[in-house]
């Protein structure tokens, strides 16, 4: 099988934060012991070109976070970090200089959770990272919604004027004016944008979706799932922890959800029909 372009694995589902975009999940809450991501993380490099520690929950909150860095260090992953951001500066250079690390984004969104005051503190955070750790990997500042909402203004405009763009007219205190197209905030660091969709029960889905073509995910507890949007394992194709990556990824029932996805062979999956969610 060729490889996919991404595996997320999620090394926890628990979080720091209550995001009002968030899903919301029924499922006990599971840390991945660092040997059991060992254990998953060799198989899945078989796999994907990149991988990615997201799903639900907030990877830094792993009581172990350093020690899975080291395994992903060891294995030669190439490693994404999709975090809310706030407990970055908890690590110093002894996680953040590991060379399997390819990009860190912020979900800048969760900066709703935080009043404007501790919003322009975090943002300060933010940059500081960015700063001093883009000479290592890539950072990106994720911000989802209506751009002419003033949450989405303001965020934008700090970052903007944190990398010292402001307005035409070379005002100090007006940042440049963002259309939401992905932006350079300085070599390395970028800021871009996406919409705010809904996880279950929107508008039903028709368009073919990237499921098992461009990426699977695996929960903390080991279930197997097709797509970044099945948090709960609602369409679960096997269990790393009990059966083999590569038997679960060719089994006949995975290649004809494969094909149900992508709209090549029977209907879509129901789980997919209530999914809105839009990749970024």
């Amino acid at each position: 099988m060729a490889k996919f372009r991404r595996a997320l694995i999620e090394i926890g589902n628990e979080c720091n934060l209550r995001c009002y975009f968030c899903a919301e999940s029924r499922r006990s809450k599971v840390i991945m012991p660092v040997e059991k991501f060992e254990f998953a993380a060799k198989q899945v490099n078989e796999f994907a070109k990149v991988i990615s520690l997201h799903l639900l929950g907030e990877p830094l909150l792993h009581p172990d976070f350093p020690e899975i860095i080291d395994v992903a260090e060891k294995l030669g992953l190439s490693l994404n970090l999709v975090t809310n951001g706030t407990l970055a500066a908890s690590y110093g250079d002894e996680v953040w200089e590991k060379k399997c690390f390819r990009q860190v984004t912020f979900s800048a969104q969760s900066l709703s959770c935080f009043a404007p005051e501790k919003q322009k503190e975090k943002i300060a955070e933010y940059v500081e990272f960015a700063k001093r750790n883009c000479r290592r990997f890539k950072v990106s500042f994720r911000l989802r919604g209506d751009l002419g909402s003033s949450f989405v203004r303001s965020i934008a405009g700090q970052f903007m004027m944190a990398f010292g763009h402001f307005s035409n007219g070379g005002s100090q205190d007006k940042p440049l004016e963002w259309n939401g197209q992905p932006f350079t905030l300085a070599e390395r660091i970028f800021l871009n944008h996406g919409e705010i969709f809904s996880w279950r029960g929107g508008r039903p889905q028709q368009a073919p979706c990237l499921g098992l073509r461009h990426h699977f995910g695996i929960l903390s507890d080991g279930t197997v799932v097709p797509c970044c949007a099945d948090y709960d394992g609602a369409m679960a194709i096997g269990n790393i922890f009990k059966t083999p990556l590569a038997e679960i990824l060719l089994s006949p029932k995975t290649l004809a959800l494969r094909r149900a996805i992508e709209g090549k062979e029977g209907p879509m999956p129901e789980y997919c029909k209530g999914c809105g969610f839009i990749m970024p």
